[in-house]
């Protein structure tokens, strides 16, 4: 019942935003407990008082959630789930009278807690918001970032493309040009072989400016330079030449001007493609704090010297093969519970069996000094350490109330000691269902039981034993 601070119950409400909406988060959580009808009603009205002194000490601690969830887990128990318990009429009045006056003291100190609480989870969210504002922010300056950073790519990519495609164009033209030009001179070629075969044309080489005249016939000082004439070999008065033709030498304003050369295919050759649109791609618990143990349990802080101790104070028993029993009490600090003493109730015993009488003056002790109950632990004189199918039973209340409680097994004989829990997912169920008594047998796989792996011994820390028994 009185659970690990914060398990489960933190990952709900990772999930809520709303302040009003977490705290009714913790308000369902609380109502979950149950009340079990083979657990004595006497031992939920005990239970109760320990979880007040836990609630305390998460307030004290400044554990608000907890301490919140332990306050609503008990006005739930003794306001809702108790009275309906089997046994609820037959516990002593003056418990019942005692938790009902707890009961209407708790109210107060629970809406204390919940005004925190809602303050607190507005702040929280608040925060949240904020962060997730600057997130946004961050994330859209890095977008622009690495927009601008493939825009000033593009850019680059296309200014250097274009260079390409400006240098690609300006060979093929100048290639073309070249073409152009010599098939020009193929041409004046072909048509002088032409001209010098035909026996009525003379091919006259006229001269140029600066050069003197020879004062032969066929020159003509007064034509202009750069020009043929082609006159008659056999010129009769009278008679027109066959043939007569004036061909320029300045073949360059023949030659088309670059913008028309762009159309022009000289060769059978195609133009070179440039596909301007390739580029780089870029490829781009309870209430619960879970412990770091096995169930996510609190841890339980043992003094060593326990087992000495324990076995000293159970010689007498232990050398006539009686067990000896304790119940293991403490107090929870900094988020560990903590044993500080070992109550010895007045009690009775078998070779295989111990059990506790007169637990008043063990719950006053408790109650004076602020305790909880944290297990147990017994003596096996004749058998080595486990859990026997009555200690199954007997450490059942302890565990179902506060699952980090736990059973300490010592033998003398065989030089043992166990710490032992019940599992819980099997083993805490099978035992709630099992109505036998006495020495039975349980499942052995699963296992009942198990190690406790939360529990801790520390050599730094000493047990205190009360012997109740002769009191």
């Amino acid at each position: 019942m009185a659970d690990s601070v914060k398990s489960n119950i933190a990952l709900s409400l990772s999930y809520i935003r709303d302040p009003k909406a977490k705290v009714r988060e913790l308000c369902t959580y609380a109502g979950q407990v149950e009340v079990e009808p083979s657990v004595p009603a006497r031992r939920y009205l005990r239970s109760g008082l320990e979880m007040l002194r836990m609630a305390k000490v998460y307030k004290d601690e400044g554990e608000y959630e907890s301490a919140f969830i332990l306050y609503m887990k008990f006005i739930t128990l003794f306001v809702e789930k108790l009275p309906r318990h089997p046994g609820y009429k037959e516990a002593p009045p003056k418990d019942v009278a005692n938790i009902k006056q707890k009961v209407k003291a708790v109210f107060p100190v629970a809406e204390e807690i919940k005004a925190k609480l809602t303050a607190h989870f507005t702040a929280i969210e608040k925060k949240r918001q904020e962060e997730e504002r600057r997130e946004a922010e961050e994330l859209a300056r890095e977008q622009e970032r690495l927009r601008q950073e493939e825009e000033a790519r593009r850019r680059e990519e296309e200014e250097r493309s274009k260079k390409l495609r400006e240098q690609s164009e300006e060979l093929w033209l100048r290639e073309q040009e070249e073409k152009f030009r010599q098939l020009q001179e193929r041409e004046k070629e072909k048509q002088s072989d032409k001209d010098r075969a035909d026996p009525n044309i003379l091919l006259v080489d006229v001269p140029c400016p600066n050069r003197p005249s020879s004062g032969l016939n066929n020159e003509r000082g007064s034509m202009p330079s750069g020009s043929l004439s082609f006159i008659p070999n056999d010129l009769r008065q009278g008679q027109r030449p066959k043939l007569e033709k004036n061909l320029s030498l300045d073949y360059t304003s023949n030659i088309p001007d670059r913008e028309l050369k762009r159309t022009l295919t000289i060769s059978d050759v195609p133009r070179p493609d440039v596909d301007r649109t390739t580029k780089p791609v870029d490829h781009f618990l309870s209430t619960g704090v879970s412990g770091t143990n096995k169930y996510g349990l609190k841890n339980v802080v043992i003094p060593r010297d326990i087992v000495v101790k324990f076995m000293s104070i159970a010689e007498q028993n232990t050398r006539r093969n009686i067990e000896t029993c304790g119940i293991l009490s403490g107090k929870m600090e900094r988020g560990s519970f903590f044993i500080t003493h070992v109550l010895v109730p007045k009690q009775t015993g078998t070779p295989d069996s111990c059990n506790a009488e007169n637990e008043e003056d063990l719950f006053d002790f408790q109650d004076s000094n602020d305790l909880i109950s944290l297990g147990w632990i017994h003596t096996h004189p004749t058998q080595t350490a486990f859990l026997s199918s009555v200690d199954l039973h007997t450490h059942y209340p302890y565990q179902q109330l506060m699952p980090e409680a736990v059973a300490i097994v010592v033998s003398p004989k065989f030089n043992e000691t166990g710490v032992f829990m019940l599992t819980p997912d099997h083993g805490l169920p099978e035992v709630a269902r099992c109505t036998k008594r006495g020495h039975h047998e349980h499942t052995k796989h699963p296992p009942v039981f198990e190690a406790s792996t939360h529990a801790k011994f520390v050599d730094d820390k000493s047990i205190i034993l009360v012997d109740l028994r002769n009191k």
